[in-house]
Parts: structure tokens; sequence; C-alpha cells
């Protein structure tokens, strides 16, 4: 268990300038560190306790981060410096998150702008050391009323199942039809407004499998007017005129 664990923190550390290159060097810089103290939380790659996770029989303060429970912040357990560990995947995948939450529970958020309505803020992730656990870049927008709108995710996981049964449950993503990889869609009027990409990565390593799929999800707040982000859509549209999906 201990040695699949720290192949786990090697191999999301030698893997994280796959999905970052597109993103902030500031981000990337400390990305291995938040790993180093995010392994010394979960050193035996099991989940913690939810009871700690509630904030409950945590005596060493560590950074272990509940969902926040509205749009005012939930103040995270521990000092700021420690990487925060989540049990679940809608802990932060959460459109109750705001500005405050994401800053007290990150060490370090960089600010990104998506377009002129949307302000970003972006951090670095890692959910935990399981082969369907994911690692990269997290991003939440919020407008100018600070209601977060849009949360992406681009990065690497070794079986998304896990991510797709949240999103399933959650935000009523679905299946497409695709040729290569995996495809789930949120549409409105037959048009996709939130997108989950699934594919092989451009190199895949038995030794390392928590690198074997590439994730690029983009969801946009349910009833909201917000549409997928310019750079979503293209892609998206890239895949249906090569022939990936929208064949049906």
């Amino acid at each position: 268990m201990f040695r699949r664990t720290v192949m786990f923190w090697v191999a999301a550390a030698a893997s994280f300038g796959v999905p970052y290159s597109y993103y902030d060097p500031t981000v990337r810089e400390t990305a291995s560190s938040y790993w180093n103290k995010a392994s010394q939380l979960v050193p035996s790659g099991e989940d913690a306790p939810a009871a700690s996770i509630a904030g409950k029989d945590n005596p060493g303060g560590q950074n272990l981060v509940s969902a926040p429970s509205s749009t005012s912040a939930t103040k995270p357990l521990g000092p700021p410096s420690a990487a925060p560990v989540f049990q679940q995947f809608d802990h932060f995948i959460n459109f109750n998150a705001s500005p405050r939450w994401i800053m007290e529970t990150w060490p370090r958020v960089s600010t990104t702008l998506s377009d002129i309505r949307l302000e970003g803020l972006r951090v670095p992730l890692v959910s935990g050391s399981r082969v369907d656990d994911i690692a990269g870049s997290l991003t939440y927008y919020f407008d100018h009323e600070k209601v977060l709108q849009r949360i992406t995710f681009h990065g690497t996981t070794g079986d998304e199942r896990r991510l797709v049964a949240m999103l399933t449950e959650h935000y009523k993503f679905e299946s497409e039809p695709n040729v290569a990889g995996s495809l789930y869609m949120v549409k409105w009027n037959g048009d996709p407004v939130s997108v989950l990409r699934v594919e092989p990565a451009p190199v895949i390593d038995q030794n390392v499998p928590h690198t074997r799929l590439k994730i690029d999800l983009e969801i946009n707040r349910p009833s909201s007017y917000y549409a997928l982000s310019p750079e979503m859509a293209k892609l998206v549209d890239h895949d249906k005129h090569a022939g990936r999906w929208g064949f049906k």
C-alpha cells in the first residue's frame, strides 16, 4: 500500500507538466510541495475518515476539508500552509464554493480571466492517492456578484468511473456515443452546456496507472445563462467535425 501511494505522488508530480502546461507557472511551481504534504495526510492511500472531514476527532489539525454548505465560507481545518485533502469529489466540485472559502482552503491561488464577465481562481488539485482520484488544475469562475458560475478541471486519472458517477448523480451528465475515449454532456436545446472529455494519455505507463487517462471537464451552473467557454466550445466543435461524436 505504501509503495502504491508513493508511486502515485511521484507519477502525479511527473505528469503535472502536461495538464498544467496551459496554465500559470506560479501554480506549477508549488504543486510538488502540495502533493508531498497531501501524501503525509493520507499516507496509506485510504480515504480520510468522515469524522475528520467533518471536523471531529482531528487532534492533529490536519487540513481535511469538508464541502462548503452555503455561499458563505467554510473555514478549513489546520494551518493554511497545509495541502487540502478531500474525501469526495463533490466537496470541491461544488457551486456553493465562495472566493473566501477557496482562498482559505488553498495556500496559493492564482487569478485568471475567462472573459470580461468571469474572473477565475485557479488551484492545483490532488484529490487523493486512489487510482480513481484525480490530479491537475481546478478553476472556479465567478461573476461580478461573486457567484460561482463555472468550474473547470484539466488533469489525469487512472479510472474515470467515480468522477462520472458523481457528475451523473449531481449534474445530470449523460454519455454521448463517440469514437475514441469517453464523452459525457449536459445539453440545453440540443447544445452542450457542460462537458466531460476522457481520453487515453499520449503515453501510457502501466507502472504509473494514475496517469492513464486525460480529463477535460467544464461544468456551467445549472439554469444559468452561461454557455460553454470559447476554449471548450472549440474543442467540442473540433471533435464533432473530426467525427468523434454527434453521429447518432
